[in-house]
């Protein structure tokens, strides 16, 4: 069995040299120091070590806090402060970077050796844990993509719409700076936003004219239909009730319910400016495709009234893009 390879990050070269023996003869390996908390960020990203003790007050302009920081971002490394300091202020700046550990000096050799001990089960365990949660998240992406073509199946006129759709509101939801779970759960809500569909009679999917008024009753029902197939699935997400409302406008025009502003969930708010503007571009049943600028124009002149002006500027913005292409797959 490997050893664990440590990394000890301490600006004293006698605490340095005390840390590595304390390291060694607990059965560890030193995967190698550094002084600085600009060195410890470099070397972290260049040995890629098990674990790392981190003195906070380090040489230089950056502090052991700053570059645990840094390293936390880039790489899931776990992290113990061996340090000095036990004030209030220091202690609440440490938790912020997740530390696995915080050993007082002077280090007292069976408190070092819990501490890492410790440490790195939980890391194990956290990476588990986070294993199973992509092997999940890839699970509930599998069913998505099967129910999203069914409806494709059931509704050939559309088939693509609700990719593309998807595709064009994980970007704008990137760029209004929505978490990535957001992000994610905008764009598999986008992805089957029109299952209610499988309720509809294909000859009024398919049909080549314009919908009597009957039969765009009939048609708006869809929403209401989708959230009934998806309201009992557990997903991390709320799918059901952005489905729901992917059909609702700003000022409450739109249906089935009518909600107005924030009474809309920002998903749902993303969902139908990406819906609108995808329908239009592209070619239907009844009509021909309206085209990328008549969408652009319909979102504008309707900014703030029908659709969230952010969703709107963000949604110009992406179109305006030099190579943006609606058509094109995600990669996903």
């Amino acid at each position: 069995m490997n050893k664990h390879r440590i990394m000890i990050v301490e600006d004293e070269a006698i605490v340095s040299m005390e840390l590595r023996y304390m390291v060694e003869s607990m059965g560890y390996e030193v995967a190698g120091t550094a002084s600085s908390g600009d060195d410890a960020v470099a070397r972290a990203n260049e040995l890629v070590p098990d674990l790392i003790l981190m003195d906070i007050l380090l040489q230089g302009d950056r502090d052991g806090i700053d570059a645990a920081e840094e390293i936390r971002r880039d790489k899931s490394i776990p992290i113990i402060y061996v340090t000095a300091f036990a004030d209030d202020a220091t202690l609440q700046r440490a938790k912020i970077t997740s530390p696995y550990g915080y050993v007082i000096k002077p280090i007292q050799y069976k408190e070092l050796n819990t501490a890492i001990e410790i440490a790195l089960y939980k890391h194990r365990a956290d990476m588990q844990m986070q294993g199973h949660i992509e092997k999940l998240h890839k699970t509930i992406e599998g069913i998505i993509n099967a129910m999203a073509k069914t409806v494709e199946i059931r509704d050939p006129y559309t088939a693509g719409h609700q990719r593309r759709v998807a595709r064009l509101a994980k970007m704008i939801s990137e760029h209004l700076g929505l978490t990535q779970a957001e992000v994610d759960g905008v764009y598999m809500a986008s992805m089957i936003h029109d299952i209610g569909k499988l309720s509809i009679p294909s000859e009024i999917l398919s049909k080549p004219g314009k919908l009597s008024e009957t039969e765009f009753n009939i048609l708006k029902i869809h929403p209401e239909s989708g959230f009934e197939i998806l309201k009992n699935i557990e997903f991390p997400w709320p799918i059901a009730e952005m489905v729901l409302q992917h059909h609702e406008k700003l000022n409450g025009s739109g249906y089935p319910s009518g909600m107005k502003g924030d009474e809309m969930l920002a998903g749902a708010r993303v969902m139908v400016v990406s819906d609108v503007v995808e329908a239009m571009a592209s070619h239907r049943p009844y009509r021909a495709a309206l085209g990328i600028g008549r969408a652009i124009e319909e979102i504008t002149q309707n900014r703030g009234i029908l659709y969230d002006p952010e969703v709107v500027d963000a949604c110009i913005k992406l179109v305006n893009t030099p190579g943006f292409d609606l058509n094109t797959e995600l990669d996903k």
